[in-house]
Formats: structure tokens, sequence, C-alpha cells
């Protein structure tokens, strides 16, 4: 029975479940925004004491108090409930796939979760740390750089995570004296090189050029002027190709511009504001001016920079000027074979949701034969980290690493490091214990959408756990160097198979977006996926087109027809979902009647919560300013996409609270200590119904198009309509490992 029969026969439950998704929300708040508790104790303590009733307002914040003291017993603890606050208001969904595949793991066995790709910095480790602490209630150390340890607010932090530190040679790169020419292996000093002070063996000489980097191991120290190279230096070439959106921060204007652009509009509202409110309420007055301005400035910085998506303003205004034109009645009589034009602006705005920079690396062994500046690379000795990891290990400890090394914009995997190898390989080779010390590797997917975008959505997936069989550890004890290397990269196979089954890769941005175009044909009518069987159905759309199927000049030819269709669908702002509900969609005037009253009921919907909501993102723009100015600072200087979430996080914790204090103290010199207290403790909780709300009224206005689209152009929704079922028919004939796909809820 589905579920509109269940509504049809059953409308008590059909009320108690209106009831129930009443008080999601405020439960979704309670469950998720712990320290909310305090918040409201002390809040809820001086209100209540204004009012005359001193005792009441002491036990309800002692209850409070309580209340939280229990959920959180420890720094730890705190410290975690804070982050994993701050992830489910920066994402809209964390999904889990795989879950089921972690269950063996709860036995008490040393845990160590591999995790790929590393694309946003500081913000994957307290992903994957929130959804395992959900699912397996263990608390996971991660492998953090030294580097990060010594900052000082980050390095607090995972000093309180109870992080392992590890010291990257790339990390305390020096600068050397003199130059040097290279051939073969032999290195050859001028003007003034000490070999002999600053290199010993295994350190590693680096020679940057313009595009690429030279690189070599150092196997003898002969004099400060010459030494040998255990191989000949190694160019590596990185080609960059860059995705429209990851060029979006060097498009962005400068701090000094935005500052002056900020100035020149704050100017004239503070002349202007101050002489329409009362006199008295000058506080107010200012507030209001800067909140203008810093809304202003941010639009038209988004809009420079691009990273707004155009089509999503299209989007928002198409719906009022479709009103406006709702008596055309255009025909699409060439729909199924039109071609859009200005193709260029729909397939960079298509790989504008995908913020990547594809990477292509190429080695080959080169002799430096003019001299050149150079650095090098001091030799690490990982020996005690590796101890520490050991000891971690064998007293059933959980470890997260990311064996990429690094972070990175790209939408492949990097070359995954051995350290992973050596620490499960290591530890199971220090146990002296009578039984095979359990070790177990789980590969751990981290596939998001749009990674850096605020209230987006990210799926988390695990794969199967691997077990490192015992023939492996003893060959590895053996001792020889051929014998660890064996066994490491036997293990690094299992690592690197387990985590490519669960993360989605593709060659380019444009490649993953005609995956994603593919999957959407396998979704039913009415039927809305989750995350992870997004993401599942995608990696099985992306299985069944693998290089050789892709040869195939049938196979290209449907290929060709999906870009095709997805950039109509952008020319004509309409979403897959939406063209399965334009068959037959050829209307009568009592039809058409019907539908134009649909519209104008959502959009005047819409409009009201847009205007219930205006003052609250006025109160978040100088917020949304600060925080898009700083995280492109920062990707600036990184050159990376990947750390512009973990800024704009780190930029909001430091911004939200100033912005509260200031806000806080309009309120209360316009209006008196009362008013300034309640918006100082409500507003907060108004803050995150706001954000909810305001996604309310975006789907809304975006829910517009398909009925414009139907009232705009008759006949035009079943030609599309018959488009998509063609490339479902054929994709089916194409792809049938991709028929048993997830069916997804109603």
């Amino acid at each position: 029975m589905n579920e509109m029969e269940q509504e049809t026969q059953e409308p008590g439950r059909r009320r108690s479940g209106g009831r129930a998704r009443v008080m999601e929300v405020p439960m979704q708040l309670w469950r998720k925004y712990s320290v909310l508790l305090l918040w409201l104790a002390v809040g809820l303590d001086l209100i209540v004491s204004k009012l005359g009733f001193c005792y009441l307002g002491q036990s309800i914040s002692i209850l409070f108090v309580v209340l939280y003291l229990i959920d959180n017993v420890s720094l730890r603890r705190a410290v975690c409930s804070f982050w994993f606050g701050m992830m489910d208001l920066y994402f809209r969904e964390i999904s889990v796939g795989g879950e089921q595949k972690i269950l063996p793991i709860q036995d008490g066995r040393a845990v160590i979760f591999a995790c790929a790709p590393h694309v946003n910095q500081f913000v994957d480790p307290i992903v994957v740390m929130k959804v395992v602490a959900l699912k397996t209630r263990r608390h996971i150390s991660w492998m953090t750089a030294a580097k990060s340890f010594a900052r000082p607010a980050i390095g607090k932090f995972a000093r309180a995570l109870k992080g392992i530190p590890v010291v990257r040679p790339e990390d305390n790169e020096e600068r050397g004296s003199g130059f040097i020419t290279t051939q073969g292996c032999q290195v050859r000093g001028h003007g003034g090189t000490q070999f002999t002070r600053s290199f010993k063996k295994g350190c590693v000489l680096v020679v940057k050029r313009k595009g690429s980097k030279l690189s070599g191991k150092v196997a003898e120290v002969i004099s400060d002027e010459e030494m040998v190279l255990s191989s000949p230096m190694q160019e590596t070439v990185k080609t960059l190709q860059p995705s429209d959106n990851s060029k979006a921060f060097h498009r962005a204007l400068s701090t000094p511009t935005t500052l002056l652009l900020l100035l020149a509009t704050l100017l004239p509202l503070l002349l202007l504001l101050p002489r329409v409110f009362p006199p008295n309420w000058w506080p107010m007055a200012y507030m209001l001016a800067c909140q203008l301005a810093c809304l202003i400035t941010s639009l038209i910085y988004k809009v420079l920079r691009d990273e707004s998506k155009p089509e999503e303003l299209i989007r928002v205004v198409a719906p009022l000027k479709g009103l406006l034109k709702v008596a055309s009645s255009g025909r699409l009589s060439s729909l199924a074979r039109h071609e859009p034009k200005k193709k260029g602006l729909q397939t960079s705005l298509r790989a504008a949701g995908d913020e990547a920079t594809q990477q292509g690396v190429s080695k080959r062994s080169v002799d430096v034969t003019e001299p050149s500046a150079y650095s090098f690379l001091p030799y690490v000795d990982q020996s005690e980290m590796f101890e520490q990891v050991y000891d971690f290990l064998l007293h059933g400890g959980t470890i997260g690493i990311f064996p990429e090394g690094g972070t990175h914009d790209g939408t492949q995997l990097l070359p995954l490091k051995w350290g992973i190898s050596t620490m499960v390989l290591g530890a199971m080779a220090k146990h002296t214990g009578p039984e095979p010390l359990k070790i177990s590797v789980v590969p751990v997917g981290l596939n998001y959408f749009s990674p850096h975008q605020f209230r987006s959505t990210v799926s988390v997936d695990f794969g199967d756990p691997i077990d490192v069989d015992q023939a492996t550890v003893d060959r590895w004890r053996s001792g020889s160097k051929e014998a660890k290397q064996e066994a490491n990269a036997a293990v690094m196979d299992l690592v690197m198979a387990g985590v490519s089954a669960v993360t989605l890769q593709a060659k380019d941005v444009e490649t993953l977006e005609l995956y994603r175009t593919i999957r959407r044909l396998f979704v039913p009518l009415g039927s809305r996926l989750s995350v992870k069987d997004n993401v599942a159905l995608t990696q099985s759309v992306a299985a069944s087109l693998n290089f050789e199927t892709r040869k195939e000049p049938r196979v290209q030819h449907f290929l060709s027809r999906c870009r095709q269709y997805s950039d109509m669908l952008t020319q004509y702002k309409v979403h897959d979902y939406q063209v399965q509900r334009f068959r037959e969609r050829a209307l009568s005037d009592s039809q058409r009647l019907s539908v134009i009253m649909k519209t104008l009921h959502r959009l005047s919907m819409a409009l009201l919560l847009v205007a219930l909501l205006l003052p609250w993102w006025l109160c978040v723009a100088p917020v949304s300013l600060c925080i898009a100015v700083v995280s492109d600072w920062q990707a600036r200087k990184a050159n990376k996409m990947s750390v512009k979430g973990t800024w704009k996080i780190l930029a909001g914790t430091a911004v939200i609270p100033l912005t509260h204090f200031l806000c806080t103290c309009a309120f209360w010199f316009t209006f008196g200590e009362f008013v300034g207290l309640v918006w100082f403790f409500t507003a907060p909780v108004g803050g995150m119904l706001a954000i909810y709300a305001t996604e309310e009224s975006f789907q809304l206005l975006k829910s517009l198009n398909s009925l414009l689209f139907v009232l705009a152009n008759k006949n035009a929704g079943e030609q599309l309509y018959n488009l998509r079922e063609s490339l479902r028919k054929e994709a089916l004939e194409l792809m049938p490992s991709c028929i048993g796909a997830p069916e997804g809820r109603e």
C-alpha cells in the first residue's frame, strides 16, 4: 500500500504525522546543538528574573545546566559537540552509506579509517569523526601535521581531540646557499654551497621551475661542493586545467577594493538613514546602514566572483518575469533536436557546481645543466611517531588518516602514501600475544556535492574492512628491505582497491557532471534518492561507462545526446524531476487557469517568506561578506579551493558572535535593557530557524519554473518528456547493471 492510500484511509494518522513534522525542526535543534542548553539557561535566568521571578529563573537555569553537563562530561566531548554542531549547520545533509559494514569493528579491535578524497581540509576529519562517533561510539585520533599543532587555535583543538602529530618534510623546506648543476646522480655546487652543513643521507634536493619541480634523494655527501643522489633528478610536471569555479577566487575583488566599495556604499546610507528614524533611534539607524551596505557589497562581490552561480539567480528572478509572459504561446517544435546557443556559457554554469581543479602529473629524469637555485627537505626520522602509533593500535585505538598525504581539488585520487601500511604491519609485527592482533583498515569515501558551499550535502561511504593476513606480516617481520617493500605493496593494493570502491572518480568535471545527468534517468517518477543512494547510483553509472565501453559509436552518440539534454535543462531553467511530470501537459482553458492560480499562490507564499526573512538576511549580511572575503583570501594564498570550507567555518565562529554582540548593543541602547536581553538570547535560535525557512522559500521559487514553462510553451513539456524517455530507454539497454538501483522514497 503506497503513502497516498494510507493517507486516504487513515486521516487520523496523517494528522498525527503532521504534528510530528511540526516538532521535527525543534527536536533537531535540541539533538544537534546541545550547547543551546547553556545559552537558554543563562537567557531564561536573566529574562525571568527581570520579570520579577528570580527564584524561578535560577531554578530553570540550573536545570538546563545540569542537562548540558550530563550530555557533555569531558573537554573532548565538549569540543566535539561544538564542532559537530558546526558541521550540522554547514551541511544540509550528512548521509551515511555502508554503515552495516562497520558493525564488526565494535568488538574492541584496533581500527584505521583510510579516508579519501581529501578535498575539504579540516572539515573532512570532523565529518568522519562525527559519523563514526554516532554509529560506533568510537573516537578517532587523527594523524595531523605537526605544522597544524604549532598553530595557536588549531593546535589546541587538535590536542583536545587527541590527534597524533606527524612531521612532514615539506613543512620544513629550506632554501640552500649558492647554485647547483646535476649530471645523472652527480651534483655539483657553485657560488658557495655548503652541502656538508645542509645535507645528509635521506635529504631531498629540490629545484623549482615554472610549471614543474625537480627532486632527488641524497645518497652521499662528499664535500661542500659535491654529493651523490640515489637516482637522477625526477621532474614532476603538473598540467592544471582549472574549472570555472576554481578560478573564482582569482576573479574576486581584493580586500582593499572590497573595503573601498563597502565605504562608498556605507557613507550615503549613514547620511540618509538617521534622518528617516527618530532621533533617539540613532543606534538602530547606524546598524541598519552598516547591514545594508554589507548586503549590497556582498551581492556585488559574489556576482563579480561568480561563486553565487548565475543560473541560481536566474531561477529566482525567472518566476517574476515569467508571470508577465504567461500569455505567450511560443512553441519549441524542434526541442528534441535543439542545440542551445552559447554552449560555452552553459558548460561553465554546469561546471560551476563542482569546485574542482583537474590536475595531470607526469614524471621524467632530467639534468640541471644551468646553475640553478635550490632548496632541500631535511630528513625526518619518523620512528618515534610510528612507535606512538604502534602502542596506540596495540591498545585497541582508533586512528584516522588521509593516505593521499594532503588536500587537493581534483576529481581523481592522488597516489596513496605507504605510511598506512607501515602502521598496520609494524603494529601487528610488534604484537607478542598468543593470538594475532586484529587491526582492520576501513576505507571511507567522502563524496561531496559542492563541498565548499554553505548548506551543501556530503555522503560518507564505508567500505568492507580490510584485514591483513598473518603471512604478509611474517614477510614484513623478516627484516629484509625487499620483503618489507613487497608486504607494503600488498597492503597498499588492498587499501587502494577499497578506497576506490567507495569514492566517485572522474577524469574531469565535465565527465562527473555527465555521470550525474545519466544517473537521474534511472530515478522513477515521484521518487527521491538519498545522498548515499545518489552516490551509489552514480558510481554504478561510472563503472558501466568504462574506457572500453566509451569507444563504441552507439555509446558516444548516447553521451552526446545526454550532454545536449543537460544543456537544455539549464537553458530552460527546469530540473530533471520536473520533466518527468510534463507528459501530456497540453492544457485546456480551465486547467490553464488552475495552473495560473497555483503559480500565484506559490509565488505569494515565497514572497511572504522572503519579506519575513529580510530582517534576518540583513543581520547576517556582515557575516556573509566577511566570510566570503576571508575564505577567498586564504584560497588565493594556498591556490586551492580545498581550504575555503575550513576558513568559512573558522571565520564564521569569530565573526558571528561579534556581529550578534553589536546587534544586541543596538537593540539595547535603542529599545532598552529588556529588549536587548530578549534579542541576545533568542536571536541565535531564530537565526537557525531562518536558515530552514530560507531553504524552503528558495525551493518554492524554484518550483515555479516547471509551471511557468508549461504555461509559456504549449506542448513543449511533452516534447522534452519524450526526449528524456528515449534517453532513459537507451540508458537501460546500454547499462543494465544500473537497473537494480535504489528506488528512493516517495
